[in-house]
């Protein structure tokens, strides 16, 4: 069922359109990836559709009743509430509904024997169950904890939360109210590769449409069911994921250029027909026919969609088989140590992934290879004929004060002038960009420009933290090939799966302090890490002692008022299987006792009768027993 759509929508940025025409719809179980090049107009059409922006023409619409979930930059707290008490206002009408429950209980417990409290007792903790009464508590744990808010934070202020928390935070929240239709721009930016997986299997599973703007391939790859290319100011809709996507885009753009080729041929026989026959008087009728002919032709339009950026990394020589070899490394500040116990070898041709949480030490183990760090212990021994390139994710490697044609010619100093601007092109840098300073620059231009710093040192390893950091889907597209075609060694810090998954040949995880390494890439870590926790349960179970029925005291409220509501349901239907027994057996009693009677045992017409009744009701006897036998046993388990 399609629940909204985009009508002829456009969006002009003074006379220029950024994009026009653009027509979609989304059904009511939707998985779209919506990609494109930065500017090309992703969130502009986001904030259209949440109705933060309007359209210059066209427009978007809902059906009624469908709440859209949409995380605005400013946060919607009341940042003098605790994590928990925020998360609990998402449910506050089931709280209130909790409250109305309880009025119940307490009211039975005076009039135990009022049968119509009971009936309203029992459909409102019916409706209280359904609507998610007795797992709400356990949901917002779920989330929290899998958003990386461990219990000992859910009392903290919310206005002594970081940007990046409250940014985590409104996840959470907005996850645990499931508007039908959820719209996230960049969902998995600054979120550590665990809490990725965590939020990649919820989304899979969650019950409404969801369109996600994303630079994360894997992120698209394991959501995303259809694609949304904005591109050139148009939108074109793909079946499949991201790289269902780009086979399907490269078949669309080979065979767009063959058709423009093959026009372009034709245009050029028919221009150097016409203008051989032009002036001759006996072909001139023909030359201008075909003349008006090729006016009126439709011209196919070159493919847009090739990249323009060109990145290749190459070594000048060649390093030793061993580049780098860690043994019991310990890695950190002088007050603090981040990483121990690190031993792992990097061979001539490894492409090596370290992934890990947030802030538990990548970038300072690599700053510790690059020398700008010291060793805490242990040891580090570097390959013989090692040129060491490093890609700072915080971009300092560049001079701000500098200029960008100063920044490689300063390094570079026997080039002329055309070969830089050429290199720079390469890379997408205007001509007038190039007299910018660093400090003007994008974040992406300077990322590109730390590339290009990169590309013309010709190291034989490379050290990169997060070096997709700040690039569009194309210009990773590209980034990837060349780090793959490149002939040299490689150590990597990243939080893209997909670049992980693309690259490396083995995987470094930086854990509770420790490093383990993986000899695969991404997927194969995570099987691996399915393996092992897989059979840390099993031996958990194993160990674990035999355990009684849990005590009341160690439910939550919620559980135990689902267990007491269970427990006098048991109650009652005891009481009336005692009941009904009783009247049974009297009327057992009385039958026997009829056919006891001579008068009635001498006449068959009388005691056959008699007997059927009998056995009907024993027949009964024995079906209300066992039910309240079942309820008597369930009974004993409280």
């Amino acid at each position: 069922m399609i629940i909204a759509q985009g009508h002829n929508l456009e969006q002009r940025f003074g006379a220029a359109p950024i994009f026009s025409k653009v027509n979609f719809s989304i059904e009511n179980n939707a998985r779209i990836g919506l990609v494109g090049p930065n500017g090309a107009g992703k969130t502009t059409l986001l904030k259209i559709m949440t109705g933060r922006q309007e359209a210059s023409q066209g427009e978007f619409t809902v059906n009624k009743g469908i709440e859209l979930g949409y995380i605005a930059q400013e946060h919607d707290f009341d940042e003098e509430k605790s994590i928990w008490e925020e998360m609990l206002t998402v449910f506050q009408p089931l709280i209130d509904q909790g409250q109305q429950l309880e009025k119940l209980q307490y009211a039975i417990a005076d009039h135990p024997e009022d049968e119509d409290l009971l009936r309203r007792l029992d459909q409102a903790q019916y409706n209280f169950e359904q609507a998610g009464g007795y797992t709400y508590q356990a949901e917002i744990k779920s989330m929290l904890n899998g958003f990386n808010f461990p219990e000992a934070t859910w009392n903290k202020q919310i206005a002594s939360l970081s940007g990046g928390e409250k940014t985590r935070l409104s996840f959470v929240k907005l996850l645990l109210k499931k508007p039908p239709l959820l719209l996230l721009d960049e969902p998995t930016n600054y979120l550590d590769l665990d809490t990725l997986d965590w939020l990649e299997a919820f989304l899979k599973n969650y019950p409404g449409a969801i369109l996600t703007v994303s630079h994360d391939q894997y992120f698209l790859d394991h959501l995303a069911t259809q694609i949304f290319e904005l591109q050139h100011g148009e939108l074109t809709v793909f079946k499949g994921n991201y790289s269902q996507y780009l086979a399907q885009r490269e078949l669309r753009d080979q065979q767009q250029e063959a058709a423009y080729e093959k026009q372009q041929e034709e245009i050029k026989r028919e221009e150097e027909f016409i203008q051989k026959n032009i002036v001759r008087a006996s072909t001139t009728k023909q030359a201008q026919s075909r003349r008006k002919a090729l006016e009126k032709m439709e011209l196919v339009d070159p493919p847009k969609h090739k990249s323009k950026v060109r990145i290749k990394f190459d070594s000048a020589r060649p390093s030793g088989k061993e580049v780098l070899i860690l043994k019991d490394l310990a890695v950190g500040y002088p007050d603090k140590t981040m990483l121990k116990d690190i031993s792992f070898q990097i061979n001539k041709g490894d492409r090596v992934a370290i992934i890990g949480q947030n802030g538990i030490g990548k970038s300072t183990l690599l700053k510790t290879v690059m020398k700008q760090l010291p060793v805490k212990s242990g040891a580090i021994k570097y390959g013989a004929s090692l040129d060491i390139g490093y890609y700072d994710q915080e971009l300092q490697g560049i001079d701000y004060s500098k200029t960008v044609i100063d920044t490689i010619w300063d390094r570079h100093k026997d080039m002329n002038e055309k070969d830089i601007r050429s290199i720079l092109a390469s890379f997408l840098f205007t001509a007038k960009d190039i007299d910018k300073k660093v400090s003007q620059l994008s974040g992406g231009q300077r990322a590109r420009l730390t590339l290009t710093v990169l590309s013309m040192e010709h190291n034989n390893f490379l050290l990169m933290d997060e070096p997709t950091n700040h690039l569009d889907l194309d210009a990773k597209e590209v980034l990837e090939k060349a780090l793959a075609d490149y002939d040299g060694t490689l150590l990597f810090v990243s939080h893209d799966r997909y670049f992980i998954n693309e690259l490396a040949n083995k995987i470094v995880v930086a854990k509770d302090g420790q490093a383990k390494i993986y000899e695969g890439n991404y997927t194969y870590y995570l099987n691996e890490k399915a393996k092992e926790e897989a059979a840390a349960q099993e031996t958990a179970a194993q160990e674990a002692p035999v355990v009684k029925a849990v005590s009341e005291s160690k439910f939550s409220y919620q559980e135990q008022k689902k267990r007491d509501s269970e427990k006098r349901k048991l109650e009652r239907q005891v009481a009336q299987a005692e009941k009904d027994l009783e009247e049974l057996e009297a009327k057992e009693q009385e039958i026997q006792e009829a056919m006891a009677d001579p008068a009635i045992a001498a006449d068959f017409s009388k005691l056959g009768p008699l007997q059927e009744d009998l056995t009907a009701v024993q027949e009964k006897i024995s079906q209300v027993s066992q039910a309240w036998e079942d309820a008597s046993l369930a009974l004993e388990e409280f």
